[in-house]
């Protein structure tokens, strides 16, 4: 597998094609439309909904399906081709998008980490920014137009040194709107959470089905949760 990393540090993402094959897209598939239709019967840890669409939460717990991909060997080689030797798994979700669903607004996971002042427009394109986490997104249903609802980055945003702004529906950084990763069903990208980015509202007719693998550098998963 040849990746260029290179290309996710400048520009907060990295499509790979054709890590998944079909049958085994259709199980992880299954699987999760199987906690759908139980929800009700389950452990309320393992669900939640984020603007209306269906998250299914802590999969490697939920299944040895979806715990055998924490340690696929693809899989952890993206995670330590940007993360450094010995990544650590931290969580597995997947989001069933049903059609007029999506996680929409602009964002950047969690908090922003590198904050810069008013007056300094942007961090120096020569650094290679700290990434401490990421996620690495699994396409379980094919994403080939606006319409399927594909996930937008904008390219290079992470370098701001800002959150997206709130009141935008194309927001641009240093001239470059927003960019889809068009994928098909088995193909995988990294997310570098710092870069703006959202999932485009679903306006087909069918489902969109995204699994997140989520992985941080050794030291930083050991510090965070405490561990000697």
């Amino acid at each position: 597998m040849t990746t260029d990393i290179d290309f996710f540090f400048r520009e907060g993402y990295l499509h790979v094609p054709g890590i998944f094959t079909p049958d085994e897209v259709a199980a992880l598939r299954a699987k999760t439309d199987a906690c759908f239709e139980n929800r009700e019967q389950l452990d309320p840890k393992f669900i939640s909904y984020v603007y209306g669409a269906f998250v299914l939460r802590r999969g490697a717990e939920y299944d040895p399906l979806f715990a055998s991909l924490v340690e696929r060997p693809e899989i952890q080689a993206l995670a330590s081709a940007a993360l450094g030797p010995q990544p650590a798994f931290n969580a597995l979700n997947v989001i069933r998008n049903e059609p007029g669903q999506a996680i929409s607004l602009w964002h950047v996971d969690d908090v922003l980490e590198l904050p810069l002042p008013d007056d300094i427009p942007r961090f120096d394109a020569r650094i290679r920014l700290p990434v401490l986490w990421l996620t690495i997104q699994v396409a379980l249903s094919d994403i080939e137009t606006l319409e399927h609802g594909p996930t937008q980055f904008v390219p290079g945003s992470h370098y701001s040194g800002r959150k997206p702004p709130r009141d935008e529906e194309s927001p641009t950084f240093e001239g470059r709107g927003p960019v889809p990763v068009f994928c098909k069903a088995g193909d995988v990208y990294l997310t570098n959470h710092q870069c703006w980015h959202r999932g485009a509202p679903n306006l087909s007719e069918r489902t969109r089905y995204v699994l997140q693998l989520q992985y941080a550098t050794r030291w930083a998963d050991r510090r965070f949760r405490g561990v000697a």
